[in-house]
């Protein structure tokens, strides 16, 4: 027996048209072309301490000063940046992303929990709480990001790996419930 929802679909499509500029088919590509074009460099222990120290400081309380304040200092002008939602090109357009993204919340802190390097590259896992405009309580997600730094220490490649569903979708009113719903007949 299949199951039909216009509604679904409908809302699918909306999320991940609003949420990201999703494009169909091969939605790895762009990483996989920002992977090959910037490389990085491997950082020393001293250099890849500050890298860190500066990802820590924008990361931990995210607000309107502080994205205006350290966005310079921790994005390179050219860097690539995706975050599940949404795939960006370039200093300015992290900057205005983070700064929207404010409007719609009370909070928003990231502990770093653990980092490891492998040659040019710098996964880092984290734990994101962020409280809705709102909401009761805060929402809890965890997952890591791929860095990649230049000659400055600044990064040029930022790729996120979580789960928006679980971590925010679930939490929306009316596609929340419905991917609950889809969750349990699973």
């Amino acid at each position: 027996m299949k199951i039909f929802f216009p509604g679904l679909v409908a809302a699918a499509a909306l999320v991940s048209s609003g949420c990201g500029g999703v494009t169909q088919g091969d939605r790895a590509s762009g990483f996989f072309t920002a992977e090959r074009d910037q490389t990085g460099v491997a950082l020393s222990a001293t250099e890849l301490e500050r890298g860190m120290a500066r990802f820590r400081g924008f990361f931990e309380n995210v607000t309107l000063e502080s994205v205006r304040e350290k966005t310079p200092e921790l994005y390179a002008e050219e860097v690539w940046f995706n975050d599940t939602l949404k795939t960006l090109r370039g200093r300015q357009a992290v900057e205005s992303y983070f700064l929207k993204t404010l409007d719609h919340v009370e909070s928003f802190r990231t502990s770093v929990d653990d980092v490891a390097v492998s040659g040019a590259n710098v996964y880092v896992r984290w734990t994101m709480d962020v409280r809705f405009q709102g909401a009761k309580e805060s929402v809890r997600t965890i997952g890591m990001t791929m860095l990649r730094f230049d000659g400055e220490g600044r990064v040029v490649l930022h790729q996120d790996f979580w789960d928006p569903a679980a971590g925010f979708y679930e939490h929306l009113p009316v596609l929340g419930g419905v991917l609950r719903w889809i969750k349990s007949k699973i």
